[in-house]
């Protein structure tokens, strides 16, 4: 594997599955990316965690992997708010990833539609496409 280890990243995992985000930080812990590994089951929790830190540039996230199916507010939902709440204040850029199981062509479709959603990743989360990512964007 390339040198993924020279990359020091804030990572932040937006989905409701507990057991996915465990594996998805095994994954990202294992190549050696990231300072910071931040989940959450939630996407309320997430954008209000964006959204107190907006400040701190350095406790934002520099990828965010994002579900699409999640209860109460969906993926969908998060990147509504993010573009009109917190993408105008951001001091910096953060690389979005849909990740997410639905294989529906609209679906896809619909994440390239968000000119700030940068790639869509079929579930499960792995070292190659984490190293795709990585190698793509940083």
């Amino acid at each position: 594997m390339e040198n993924l280890e020279a990359h020091s990243l804030n990572v932040m995992i937006v989905d409701d599955d507990e057991i996915s985000n465990f594996i998805y930080r095994k994954v990202i812990d294992g190549t050696g990316i990231s300072k910071t590994i931040n989940d959450f089951q939630q996407a309320r929790v997430a954008l209000d965690y964006l959204v107190s830190n907006l400040k701190h540039k350095s406790a934002l996230p520099d990828l965010i992997f994002l579900d699409i199916n999640m209860p109460v507010i969906n993926g969908w939902g998060f990147l509504d708010e993010y573009r009109s709440n917190i993408q105008p204040h951001l001091p910096k850029k953060i690389v979005i990833c849909m990740l997410s199981s639905s294989v529906y062509k609209e679906d896809i479709e619909r994440a390239k539609g968000y000119s700030y959603v940068n790639e869509y990743i079929s579930k499960p989360l792995t070292r190659d496409s984490l190293k795709q990512v990585v190698k793509k964007f940083f």
